[in-house]
């Protein structure tokens, strides 16, 4: 399966380039009085290397840090046969050894990174992220960090190489290095490592909690007024002590923006509605998630994909098509979910985060259509003809891969364009992860592999009890991602009806003392005057 290649847009790269990097000269267009790029360090392994300025080769400016492997490493007593010899150096990103801690950039423990840099050479490399427990620790206190992202293919042109890592609760600085070794008998051949604008971002919440509320895109369907509703929302919100927006963005409001001719089915895609709210909320230190759904709530009105392709509808055993569910396993759906994120995080290169609603198959543990039936024949051998109980678990675990390739390669995606940018999902808590998994919902998955930076249980009940239980056992699974608990004023299991106000306190007081890093409240339109006073006030 082939997915179109993303393009990086100069407005994006700028953003992250400009963003609050950790680097001191991270051009490498200055020099020490030994000619090594200030700001920049060596590790060497084996064999001889050296670190200087090249002005011959830079992506920007008028120089970049080079990396020249000079000189094999042959143990001791052996011959200097193609067998015996080794070489392994490494650019660092700080004024760093890469055995000790002096120089290593600071760090909080528990803080995703971003990184960013531009590299060409004629040697293999590798990315590696090494931490110290103290900005005096010698080499015994060393402690290596699993990498997300940071794939190096280095050749003649300059490519960019873009990642995150989480930094350890015991690490209280870090160093990350770009790392070249081999053996000569094994094709390894000494050579050049050249890098150059590089860039290390600390992935910061807003006042150090997300603090976040799920809403809607503007009501108005003109600018005029749109913008003067935007601006009493905000307002309001910013005064209540929240710092974080989770915008409804559906795809026939997406595509609109690009198609003139369904702007009369959304009209705010006229003015750009969810534009001139990121644009308002950034006035006011809001950050502005767009919270979207790839495989439900697709019916007509809402949504394109079933208008472009009624085809794609998931089907259950009973062959009754689905008017508001789509058909993952298709990998031409997936494929077009993707290129529709990817195109909106083109449009808005200051958007601050995707938050993915409930991923899985939501309708139920299917889908039958024809697509999945020649599917299942052809890999499973099984004929889904009369909803068989033998193909139940492996429907699940359909489900499960195709929601995971795509969330990998939303990953992967954002990880090329927007490494800074946060990725999230919500869906059930942490008593609930097998049930989740069985309808494609592996949160447990991505949050260990590091697919997701934080993840929003919907602990939706009027027990705190209950509350704190589902958070503390979602947090458990998270591995290293983030727990952010979700809470309800109201929800389809008592809409009507609205959560007590006290209740909200507690839950936000329970989330806190849990390590939570923050809460979203669902939902804008269900608060009332009672409940914005109190969170004002437990937030004070």
């Amino acid at each position: 399966m082939r997915y179109t290649a993303v393009a990086l847009t100069l407005a994006s790269m700028a953003r992250f380039v400009l963003a609050s990097s950790l680097m001191i000269n991270p051009s490498a267009e200055d020099a020490a009085d030994d000619g090594k790029p200030i700001g920049w360090g060596m590790y060497l392994g084996a064999g001889t290397a050296r670190l200087t300025l090249s002005a011959e080769e830079k992506h920007s400016g008028q120089s970049s840090a080079c990396l020249e492997l000079t000189g094999w490493h042959v143990p001791m007593d052996a011959k200097d046969t193609a067998g015996n010899r080794t070489a392994s150096a490494a650019i660092i990103l700080a004024s760093n050894d890469g055995y000790r801690a002096k120089g290593a950039l600071p760090g909080a423990p528990g803080t995703t990174y971003a990184f960013s840099f531009w590299y060409k050479g004629d040697v293999p490399a590798t990315v590696s992220v090494t931490g110290w427990p103290a900005p005096d620790a010698d080499h015994t206190g060393r402690i290596h960090h699993t990498v997300v992202g940071g794939t190096l293919r280095p050749g003649p042109a300059w490519q960019r190489c873009t990642g995150t890592f989480r930094l350890g609760e015991g690490a209280r600085c870090f160093a990350l290095m770009i790392h070249t070794s081999g053996k000569q008998s094994e094709g390894f051949r000494l050579g050049k490592l050249y890098v150059d604008d590089g860039s290390v971002v600390a992935k910061a919440y807003p006042d150090g909690q997300l603090r976040a509320i799920w809403c809607g895109l503007p009501k108005a369907k003109e600018r005029e007024p749109g913008v003067r509703e935007i601006a009493a929302i905000l307002d309001r919100l910013k005064a209540t002590g929240l710092n974080a927006l989770f915008v409804w963005t559906e795809s026939l409001y997406l595509a609109a923006l690009e198609r003139p001719d369904l702007r009369s089915a959304d009209p705010r895609a006229a003015w750009d509605g969810l534009g001139e709210l990121t644009k308002a909320a950034h006035g006011r230190g809001i950050q502005v998630h767009a919270w979207y759904s790839p495989w439900i709530y697709k019916q007509t009105s809402r949504a394109v994909e079933l208008r472009d392709h009624p085809e794609w509808a998931a089907v259950n055993a009973k062959g009754v098509i689905d008017k508001g569910g789509i058909c993952l396993a298709r990998p031409e759906v997936r494929r077009s979910e993707l290129e529709l994120l990817s195109r909106l995080t083109d449009r808005y290169p200051d958007l601050d985060g995707i938050h993915i609603e409930e991923p899985g198959y939501n309708w139920g543990r299917y889908c039958y259509c024809e697509y999945c039936r020649r599917l299942c024949r052809d890999w499973y051998g099984l004929d889904l003809t009369g909803d068989p109980p033998d193909a139940r678990p492996l429907l699940e675990h359909l489900a499960a891969s195709s929601c995971t390739d795509f969330m990998l390669r939303l990953r992967q995606m954002l990880l090329a364009k927007r490494p800074e940018m946060w990725l999230s999902a919500n869906g059930s808590g942490g008593a609930n992860a097998d049930g989740d998994w069985r309808i494609g919902r592996d949160w447990g998955t991505w949050a260990r592999r590091g697919y997701l930076d934080f993840y929003v249980p919907q602990l939706y009940t009027k027990s705190v009890e209950a509350f704190a239980q589902g958070a503390q056992q979602t947090k458990e699974l998270l591995g290293p991602c983030d727990l952010v608990t979700g809470l309800a004023v109201s929800w389809s299991g008592i809409y009507p009806e609205r959560q007590a106000p006290r209740v909200i306190q507690d839950e936000i007081r329970a989330a806190g003392k849990l390590g939570a890093k923050g809460f979203v409240v669902f939902h804008l339109d269900h608060l009332n005057e009672e409940h914005f006073a109190a969170i004002r006030e437990v937030l004070r």
